[in-house]
């Protein structure tokens, strides 16, 4: 049996690869050429591709290979509407019970997002914009939605990255400008504002989905 090291290897190698978009969704994957790129034997490789496939990145296809999934719109959309539900009774619980917000904490996030954009740097990008969101959750220190989104930060960083690199012509970055008015209404304790700014991102974001087939 190979030793626990090299499947963590062949696992992380891997699922970077897929998250960060150098494996797109729909590529089919060769066990062979991927035990010699990672330059090991088919056995830690079959392994990470079996814990992969359980977190729904893969799915082996008898006598083809290993194909990257496409994720669905459904799960998409219902990602999105757990996080911003959470977002919002997070908003709510500030409002009753006076949480308080680690402001320095959103500035550092928010400030690493716009210089990630600026270097182009999507994934980056991607990964502080959900900071931000984490930053504003655990203001309430619920540990289970911490936990549910954290479980989601790959597959929302592979997803947006893939629609990134399918769509150049398209405008991207609009996390900026939510987070930056988000950022000014909680720094002024506009709490109801937030509320808002979050519900019209969901709804802006849904709509561009269902018509523009992009997130």
């Amino acid at each position: 049996m190979p030793s626990k090291s090299l499947i963590e290897i062949a696992y992380t190698k891997i699922r970077q690869k897929i998250i960060f978009g150098d494996f797109m969704p729909g590529t089919l994957l060769s066990e062979n050429e991927l035990a010699n790129e990672l330059n090991m034997s088919r056995t830690p490789i079959r392994t990470a591709i079996s814990h992969l496939e359980s977190e729904g990145f893969v799915v082996s296809l008898k006598n083809r290979g290993i194909l990257v999934k496409e994720i669905s719109f459904k799960e998409i959309l219902d990602m999105m509407e757990v996080i911003s539900t959470f977002e919002i009774h997070a908003l709510n619980s500030i409002i009753e019970r006076g949480c308080p917000i680690d402001i320095p904490e959103l500035d550092r996030c928010l400030k690493n997002q716009v210089e990630a954009s600026r270097q182009d740097n999507y994934s980056e990008y991607v990964r502080y914009s959900q900071l931000f969101t984490r930053c504003i959750i655990s203001a309430i220190n619920n540990q289970v939605m911490l936990q549910i989104i954290d479980s989601y930060q790959d597959k929302i960083i592979m997803i947006a990255t893939v629609n990134w690199k399918r769509t150049p012509h398209q405008p991207h970055y609009s996390a900026n400008r939510v987070n930056e008015s988000l950022y000014q209404a909680l720094t002024s304790s506009n709490y109801e504002g937030a509320m808002q700014i979050v519900k019209e991102a969901l709804l802006n974001n849904r709509n561009r989905m269902v018509t523009e087939g992009r997130m």
